[in-house]
């Protein structure tokens, strides 16, 4: 008989909070999450114990490498020690010459807390936090990866969708091959030309985009007050100002300082998107608080 779940698709949520199987497990899986995200050379470094020389994982992603750290402990921790894991994980990005981390957790984080980790060192940090795992593991790529970790069997409603996504897969390959028996060189045309995703968007693929936005309109409000403390005599806490510059560094080193100018109508698209994305996953419209 399949296990009892939780209503309102928080099983994995309550599965992986509550994390029983350990170490070995946890980085093996993380290993499968990494792949989910377009990670490649994916390489865990000793999951069954053993000297890791700094680091859980290693893996790349556009041609730069990166470490992969596993927090996967039983039940909701405080900050401070999710933030004593992390510091200690930080080591293994200059160890193994890095281009930054990546941290995998089972933990709960707030978006505020997430960019407080982020802003605790100076090179590039990517956080998968609970609910972030947890929406990728329920994609239906990943039900197979969720049935061997969490022992979760399908839904009649996630068969569903299972299925209705390989019809959908297989439609658009029937329909490709239709073309290219038809016409060559219109199928040769549409594959140059292709959009890079023909597919609707995940709420992840959704969550990274509007996090890089938000970070950018942070980053030209920081520029306002900028010039108003340099120009106009505004004070600040010198203790959140230099808390501030450091963030507006890790910005620049993320889009270079030559991405982040912006016209008068490239800055009203730009919050345009912040307000319709936002809207999509349920805030009300215009909310562009960073």
């Amino acid at each position: 008989m399949s296990n009892r779940r939780s209503s309102e698709g928080d099983e994995t949520w309550f599965r992986l909070l509550n994390w029983t199987k350990g170490q070995k497990a946890a980085e093996r899986i993380s290993a499968h999450i990494l792949k989910s995200e377009q990670y490649h050379s994916v390489d865990p470094s000793h999951p069954l114990d053993g000297r890791d020389g700094g680091k859980d994982i290693l893996c790349a992603k556009n041609s730069n490498k990166y470490v992969g750290a596993v927090y996967f402990p039983r039940g909701q921790k405080s900050l401070s020690e999710i933030k004593n894991k992390f510091m200690g994980d930080t080591d293994g990005v200059i160890k193994n010459d890095a281009k930054g981390l990546v941290f995998i957790t089972n933990q709960e984080l707030t978006l505020s807390q997430r960019h407080e980790l982020e802003n605790l060192v100076d090179f590039d940090v990517t956080v998968y936090h609970l609910e972030r795992i947890s929406s990728i593991l329920d994609q239906p790529s990943n039900y197979g990866i969720r049935l061997e970790y969490l022992d979760l069997e399908l839904t009649k409603e996630e068969q569903l969708a299972f299925f209705a996504q390989q019809e959908h897969k297989l439609n658009f390959y029937t329909e490709k091959l239709d073309l290219l028996a038809a016409d060559y060189g219109e199928f040769k045309n549409y594959t140059l030309n292709m959009h890079e995703h023909d597919y609707d968007r995940s709420i992840d693929e959704i969550l990274i985009e509007l996090d890089d936005m938000i970070q950018k309109v942070w980053y030209n409000r920081h520029l306002n007050l900028k010039y108003k403390i340099e120009f106009q005599g505004e004070k600040v806490d010198p203790e959140i100002w230099k808390g501030a510059l450091a963030s507006a560094k890790k910005v620049e080193a993320k889009f270079g300082k030559e991405n982040l100018g912006w016209d008068d109508f490239e800055w009203g698209m730009l919050n345009g998107k912040v307000s319709a994305l936002r809207w999509v996953l349920g805030e009300d419209w215009d909310m562009l608080d960073t």
